[in-house]
């Protein structure tokens, strides 16, 4: 029993000396591990001290006006109250005011051409000049006898008062009387014979010289100098003048918009005639100035003509164009920019901007878009703004800045986000 209780007090400091070890150990370790953290610490942080005051401003800096978004950049336009246009629109043709094929009267050759081609040449001017030799050889005969026959006249004059006078002497016989008397009549009838053979030869003369009936431009030559023409050739035109100073403009619309040309033409309403084609459209005004007087029965449309000064010769005879014809003014309409105007679920609507420079979506009755203006009959008033480029960064409510159109976007826009509002990328 002794024994057993001295074994169990030896097993027992045996296990007390171990656990005392084992405790010193993890003493040891602990502390190590804390030893290697505060080295850490010190080493990352070397420096760090006090906190900085400046470090709560940047934050409150970086957080200061969180959610609210930034101005989106835009260009606006102002509403206003104007008359809107009810235009008839159709395909057209420019034909010349006038169109003269020059020919000759009489035969002869050419000997001069006065014109080059394409000229633009004044009414009476000389064109083509034929060998006039004959002619005139003819004129100086007919001046001649028309001399001849004067001089004859005198005498038989003379003779008819000598008769006259010795006829009451009877010294002279009617008969002779008579003889004289008819000297004298057919004389008279001989000089006006060669009066009028004299004129018809200087009309001859004046045919001779091709004169242009009307202010044009010539087209290409048909014959040259040297060339015989021929009176009697009436298909042979020497040359075709085109007057385009006035010019016409013709064009055909359904014959359901008769009665609106002819108010049209009552009240010389106004035309646009736009020439298709080029970077810039160009457009000339004109003003109504033809109305057919029947109605195509095979194409159930009507033509009508609109007249141009052309003064710069914008328009050419054969041109394709397009003419917009103002047939009505319709009063009290609003207007503004086409872009404006953009299509939703609820139909068509416009970024309004009230005071404060925020927008809201506000649906608008759009009567008519022509060209580059929407006219509006409802919607928006006269004097507000509205946006006109920008609204793909819009929502209701949002603040905006407007800027000058074609300004660049802003430096902070992303060039992605430019591309996709531009249409590209």
């Amino acid at each position: 029993m002794a024994s057993r209780t001295r074994w169990f007090r030896a097993v027992g400091c045996r296990v007390a000396v171990e656990y005392m070890k084992a405790r010193r150990l993890g003493l040891y370790v602990a502390g190590a591990t804390v030893g290697v953290g505060l080295s850490y610490l010190l080493a990352v942080l070397p420096h760090t001290g006090p906190p900085s005051p400046e470090v709560p401003k940047a934050v409150a800096k970086k957080g200061e006006g969180k959610g609210r978004a930034p101005a989106a950049p835009v260009t606006a336009a102002t509403v206003i109250a104007t008359d809107m246009p009810v235009i008839l629109a159709a395909p057209g043709t420019v034909e010349p005011f006038a169109n003269v094929a020059v020919k000759t009267r009489v035969d002869g050759q050419i000997v001069e051409v006065a014109f080059k081609e394409g000229d633009l040449v004044n009414e009476n001017d000389i064109l083509f000049r034929l060998d006039d030799r004959l002619v005139k050889a003819q004129i100086a005969q007919a001046e001649a006898s028309i001399a001849k026959d004067q001089a004859s006249l005198r005498d038989a004059e003379a003779t008819l008062v000598r008769r006259e006078a010795l006829i009451g002497r009877k010294i002279v016989t009617e008969a002779a009387l008579d003889q004289a008397r008819y000297a004298v009549e057919g004389l008279k009838a001989s000089i006006a014979a060669g009066v009028a053979l004299l004129e018809s030869q200087k009309t001859q003369l004046d045919y001779l010289t091709i004169r242009a009936p009307i202010t044009g431009r010539t087209g290409s030559l048909s014959a040259k100098i040297g060339a015989m023409v021929r009176g009697v050739d009436a298909a042979a035109a020497l040359v075709t003048i085109n007057q385009t100073k006035p010019i016409w403009v013709t064009f055909a619309v359904p014959q359901s918009e008769l009665g609106a040309l002819r108010r049209a033409l009552a009240g010389k309403a106004l035309a646009d005639i736009k020439i298709p084609g080029g970077a810039k459209r160009t457009v000339v005004q004109g003003t109504i100035g033809f109305v057919d007087n029947q109605v195509d029965k095979q194409t159930g449309t009507i033509t009508a003509k609109v007249i141009a000064e052309n003064g710069d010769e914008v328009l050419w005879p054969g041109l394709s164009v397009e003419v917009a014809l103002t047939v009505e003014l319709k009063r009290g309409m609003l207007a503004v920019p086409a872009a404006a105007v953009l299509p939703a679920q609820q139909g068509m609507i416009t970024w309004v901007i009230g005071p404060d420079n925020k927008v809201a979506p506000r649906t608008v009755a759009v009567e008519r878009i022509v060209g580059q203006t929407a006219y509006l009959s409802d919607g928006v008033k006269a004097g507000e703004r509205v946006v006109t480029d920008g609204q793909i960064r819009l929502a209701p409510g949002s603040a905006v800045n407007i800027e000058e159109p074609g300004r660049p976007p802003p430096a902070g826009t992303p060039a992605s986000e430019e591309r996709r509002m531009n249409g590209r990328g």
